[in-house]
């Protein structure tokens, strides 16, 4: 039952991150940090008591504060969210190209994976995570949590061990998981791409931001 539920809350967040999720940014990335940072507090907590996961009110009630504190991180700290999601996909997309080359886990893949990873940050920084590398972050990053939630709901994945690169990890060791979040990140993409041709995200709380220079009135008196 545990985890049918939290495959279709990771499915659910993952479908609209897929498909909505430049859109509705500002509302994702935090909801995403609740998500995550309950899973973090719970698995937590379960650990520390040597119970199952949200097996103990004490693990809801430390996965609910940690969710909390994430959201509020994601929210007040928008920009540097975006560039943490974007540097973490960034290592998965470049350690799942290693294991595509049909190298094994090992220090190539963790080398590969960091260097782009670091791409997608500066990337980030520079850029100020425009319009497409939003969109590109936030449909890989939702087709990552619906095939998770789905791992999960197979036994794929423990419940206790789950996060975003358990996951990513537990994707790139099957060509097959692999290949469908490819596909559907292709999707997402593509959708996003189409449905959001004139709309573009109000830039609050970036890196780049600077206040507007204050415009000074000039008065020119006619004196004879």
């Amino acid at each position: 039952m545990k985890e049918l539920l939290f495959a279709l809350i990771a499915g659910g967040l993952g479908a609209v991150l897929l498909f909505a999720g430049y859109r509705f940014g500002r509302v994702i990335i935090p909801l995403w940090g609740l998500f995550a940072g309950f899973a973090l507090g719970a698995s937590a907590a379960s650990d520390a008591l040597g119970d199952k996961f949200i097996g103990t009110t004490v693990g809801i009630i430390v996965g609910l504060v940690l969710g909390l504190v994430f959201a509020l991180f994601a929210y007040f700290f928008y920009s540097l969210a975006v560039v943490l999601l974007g540097a973490t996909i960034g290592y998965w997309i470049g350690s799942g190209f290693v294991s595509m080359l049909g190298f094994s886990k090992g220090f190539l893949a963790a080398v590969i994976g960091i260097a782009v990873g670091a791409i997608f940050c500066v990337a980030a920084l520079v850029l100020n995570a425009p319009k497409y590398f939003l969109i590109a972050t936030t449909s890989i990053g939702g087709a990552v949590a619906i095939i998770g939630g789905v791992l999960v709901l197979l036994n794929k994945i423990e419940l206790d061990a789950f996060d975003y690169n358990t996951a990513a990890q537990t994707i790139n060791n099957s060509a097959f998981w692999l290949a469908i979040t490819l596909a559907l990140f292709v999707v997402g993409l593509i959708f996003q791409i189409k449905s959001n041709p004139n709309y573009t995200l109000e830039a609050w709380g970036s890196f780049n931001d600077k206040p507007e220079p204050k415009k000074v009135k000039a008065e020119v008196s006619d004196e004879s």
